[in-house]
């Protein structure tokens, strides 16, 4: 009887080990993107979207993000928080260009993911595209919450990109 609690025991410590290994060797970064083909003409209402502050509406179906500028979220090194059920995330504009912006987010020290909106024209067509990369350098489990957090952030944008394209709608329909 107590070999084969001793056995049980052994096997068990055995597999959690195996298994934080396991955990602690996955890549802790990650990458998402999403986009879509619209007009060229709408590209006067998509450029209000290059500064970040314009943000909080494509957030708005999902009311436990907030994100507030601090300062000036027009300019590189406009600063902000997005208030979120998880923790408080730093924000910060990184570059901004005339069809192209690119966000920090930063939570703790352990979490930066960079979110891009591109704007890019096509022919008689335009290219919106929400683009991540991130790390997450949590001790041991870092890569798993990589791995969750690629599709997690998917997800998000996926939805900004949807409410963006609602946003569209009701311009040309001329309710916004």
């Amino acid at each position: 009887m107590t070999a084969s609690i001793f056995r049980a025991l052994a096997f068990s410590i055995v597999l959690i080990f195996g298994l934080i290994v396991a955990t602690a060797l996955l890549p802790s970064d990650y990458q998402a993107q999403t986009a879509q083909r619209v007009a060229n003409h709408d590209l006067p209402v998509l450029q209000k979207y290059l500064n970040a502050e314009h943000w909080q509406e494509l957030l708005r179906p999902q009311p436990d993000l907030q994100l507030v500028f601090l300062t000036q979220a027009e300019h590189v090194g406009g600063y902000g928080e997005l208030a979120h059920p998880w923790g408080l995330a730093e924000v910060t504009v990184l570059s901004l260009e005339q069809q192209r912006v690119a966000i920090q987010l930063r939570f703790n020290a352990e979490h930066v993911a960079h979110i891009e909106l591109l704007l890019q024209s096509q022919a008689d067509t335009l290219l919106v595209q929400f683009s991540v990369r991130g790390e997450n350098h949590t001790p041991l489990v870092g890569g798993l919450y990589a791995r969750f957090a690629a599709y997690y952030i998917e997800q998000q944008l996926k939805m900004m990109l949807n409410q963006l394209i609602s946003q569209l709608k009701l311009h040309t329909q001329g309710v916004v």
